[in-house]
């Protein structure tokens, strides 16, 4: 595995072979595309679910294309469009990510809750729902509302410690995130690169190929926090350009992992 300076340095190169241009427009159509998905109401937020595979497997093999300095064309963003099997495969990786990602982020929180406001306040919190509903029914419904007790309320907001606050969301809830999202950050590329793999095999090559890459991969996002607070600066316009240089990046370290 070649170092990450090197990773970026060939990305500015293939970007710097006349992809400058087609690049960010690549980004900008995907950008524009999918967050126009979204904003559709109602529906917008299943769109997004249903149609978020198979675009984030186009916008890989987009810039695969630009990293392996072949013509590009816009239309390789709408690759899992054209291809039914590849459509299916990313829509299955993409509902197996969601699968995994949302139990693992409630489980979480409810450890991250447990442990910033205690045994003891879980417990006066338990019993007072149990209160509640037991002052609720058909023809008399209390005025009084345990959930806001003084002592249950006191128990909660006094005195916290911002050391286990803080140090408790990195362990429970941020570290085994990134520990997922490393793992599977591979899956559309790998989708991209094979028209004939299913959703689930994707999934598992991308566990697999990770398995001793995590640590790499996440020193290579971290190289580009000084772009990114450069592009925060410029009102965000800075990530025109950023992104397709971390995106030809990505694409580097996935040719340089097989």
């Amino acid at each position: 595995m070649i170092s990450n300076s090197q990773l970026r340095s060939e990305a500015r190169i293939s970007l710097g072979n006349g992809k400058w241009g087609i690049a960010i427009g690549g980004f900008l159509i995907y950008f524009i595309i999918t967050q126009a998905i979204g904003l559709i109401p109602i529906i917008g937020p299943i769109g997004n679910i249903l149609l978020g595979g198979p675009f984030a497997v186009g916008l890989m093999y987009f810039y695969l294309k630009i990293s392996r300095d072949e013509q590009v064309e816009i239309e390789d963003l709408f690759l899992a469009f054209k291809n039914k099997n590849q459509f299916l495969a990313s829509l299955v990786a993409f509902l197996l990510i969601i699968a995994l990602v949302v139990p693992t982020l409630i489980v979480s929180l409810i450890i991250w809750i447990f442990l910033i406001i205690g045994k003891d306040s879980i417990e006066k919190f338990i019993e007072s729902i149990g209160q509640f509903s037991g002052n609720l029914n058909a023809f008399n419904i209390q005025t009084e509302f345990p959930l806001y007790e003084p002592n249950v309320i006191d128990s909660i907001s006094n005195d916290p410690n911002w050391m286990v606050i803080i140090l408790g969301f990195i362990l429970v809830i941020l570290i085994p995130l990134i520990y997922i999202s490393l793992s599977v950050s591979q899956v559309f590329f790998i989708i991209a690169d094979n028209e004939n793999i299913s959703g689930l095999e994707a999934f598992k090559k991308s566990w697999i190929l990770m398995k001793n890459q995590k640590l790499n991969l996440f020193l290579l996002q971290l190289s580009f926090i000084g772009w990114v607070i450069l592009s925060i600066l410029t009102l965000f316009l800075g990530f025109i350009f950023l992104n397709p240089y971390i995106y030809t990046s990505y694409a580097k370290f996935f040719d340089n992992l097989k």
